[in-house]
């Protein structure tokens, strides 16, 4: 093997590594959202007040940590998979606008979800729009991989 044929074989290694972790990040926040609004805000409605509060407060808490990682690593995934195309068409760069909006309001949303001010209601209310904006994220990523690239 000559030092081309290593370098394009790290370079491959690099970009399914980076795919994947852009997937399993992906699928780990949007799957987090789901359960969240869809098991753990349905059993804590069930609580008396004061009892929800804490729980859901200690629940977005513990889910801070893992929240904040899947979000860097959603970043800087999806930075590198960008910066690695070359001859994107303009109606490539269109429909990758709109999906980095989407994007942006999980990211904000993600954040004021884990603020210990927040109330389960705002929580709730917070997983169902992260929920329809990561759905509407994945349709446009899948429309993205059959757009030719020149």
């Amino acid at each position: 093997m000559n030092h081309n044929e290593i370098m394009d074989a790290n370079v491959a290694v690099l970009a399914l590594s980076m795919r994947w972790l852009h997937i399993v990040s992906v699928v780990t926040l949007i799957g987090g959202f789901i359960f969240a609004r869809f098991a753990v805000a349905p059993a804590l409605a069930s609580l008396p007040e004061a009892e929800r509060k804490t729980t859901d407060a200690r629940v977005a808490a513990g889910f801070r940590p893992l929240l904040y990682l899947v979000l860097g690593t959603v970043l800087v995934s999806g930075l590198y998979n960008y910066l690695s195309k070359t001859n994107l068409p303009p109606r490539y760069h269109m429909i990758l606008g709109i999906k980095l909006l989407f994007v942006l309001h999980i990211f904000a949303v993600s954040i004021l979800y884990t603020l210990p001010t927040a109330t389960p209601a705002k929580r709730s209310r917070w997983l169902t729009g992260m929920i329809v904006s990561g759905l509407i994220i994945i349709a446009l990523a899948d429309y993205l991989r059959f757009i030719p690239i020149s």
